[in-house]
């Protein structure tokens, strides 16, 4: 008989050490979501909070800006993208699976449906090299700055 403990059976690993500021934040983002779709779009319906939001990554670099969506089950030509007055926003639609719509469901964790997300975009963008590339359910939409708002190095004299 061995000194060790019985291996877990494959598939059953152990659940990592447990995160409670990770847990605080993403509730703040999910509150955050939902006093934007109440106080900002009006978006008050009982259906309205069952509403779907993708996760979204937003990054500045040298030439401008970068945002990522993970848009799993959307078309391509379900994704819109908006720029106006500084805002950008994302809109779209991820219908429900064809198959399982008519099934019988034991859990639905899967939403679907329309969702909007707008960012507001901390500086001028050039609109007309803005580009988006959509591959494997990944959106991303490249802002680049405007021609007199790129970051370039200056040299400063210490005295």
């Amino acid at each position: 008989m061995s000194g060790r403990p019985p291996r877990p059976p494959r598939g059953d690993a152990p659940p990592g050490p447990w995160d409670p500021i990770r847990d605080l934040i993403s509730l703040k983002e999910r509150m955050n979501r939902l006093l934007e779709a109440v106080l900002v779009r009006g978006e008050f319906q009982q259906g309205e909070f069952a509403r779907w939001t993708p996760a979204v990554d937003l990054r500045e670099d040298l030439e401008g800006y970068v945002l990522t969506a993970e848009l799993p089950g959307v078309r391509r030509d379900d994704i819109r993208i908006r720029i106006e007055g500084g805002l950008l926003t994302l809109e779209g639609e991820r219908p429900p699976d064809s198959a399982a719509r008519d099934a019988d469901h034991l859990r639905i964790e899967r939403p679907y449906g329309s969702f909007t997300r707008s960012f507001p975009l901390p500086g001028s963008i050039d609109e007309g090299k803005v580009r988006a590339r959509f591959d494997l359910g990944i959106l991303e939409v490249v802002l680049p700055r405007s021609a007199g708002a790129r970051a370039r190095p200056i040299t400063v004299q210490v005295t």
